[in-house]
């Protein structure tokens, strides 16, 4: 047993002390902020444009079977909170909070400015599912990255 005097005890505990010091002082921290992670994926997908093809309509509990024009049915979101669509929709996006998606254009036939808030379900390299409320229907619309 050494003993606290003893020479050979203090370097040997020292140096597990200091690397232990080490150790912790050199831990980092990789968490991001989910906004900023959720704005990235919305803008850098696995398509790596930020485009998203709508592939499943759900209103309330009930699937909704797509219409030709929503089977093609394709949203962009650029980094400088820019979107557009297929349907000729262009406007800005932002997300005020880490679940909740904003859309801000012009209508086209009354020009006013409409307002679109959707609820971020997921978002990930691959994957877009938001839900918006229409007439007092919840409506979930899923996007999947596209070229």
């Amino acid at each position: 047993m050494y003993k606290i005097n003893n020479p050979q005890f203090m370097p040997s505990h020292f140096k597990l002390f200091i690397l232990f010091l080490l150790c912790i002082g050199c831990s980092k921290s990789d968490s991001t902020d989910p906004i900023t992670e959720r704005s990235s994926y919305l803008v850098s997908n696995a398509s790596s444009v930020g485009k998203w093809k709508l592939t499943s309509l759900k209103s309330g509990t009930t699937n909704l079977a797509l219409t030709a024009t929503q089977a093609v049915y394709t949203k962009r979101y650029t980094t400088d909170n820019k979107f557009s669509d297929t349907d000729g929709l262009t406007g800005t996006w932002s997300m005020p909070t880490a679940d909740q998606l904003v859309e801000v254009f012009t209508n086209f036939s009354s020009g006013v400015s409409v307002t679109q808030v959707y609820k971020i379900n997921s978002v990930t390299a691959t994957q877009l599912n938001l839900t918006y409320t229409v007439n007092g229907t919840e409506i979930t619309a899923i996007y999947t990255a596209t070229l």
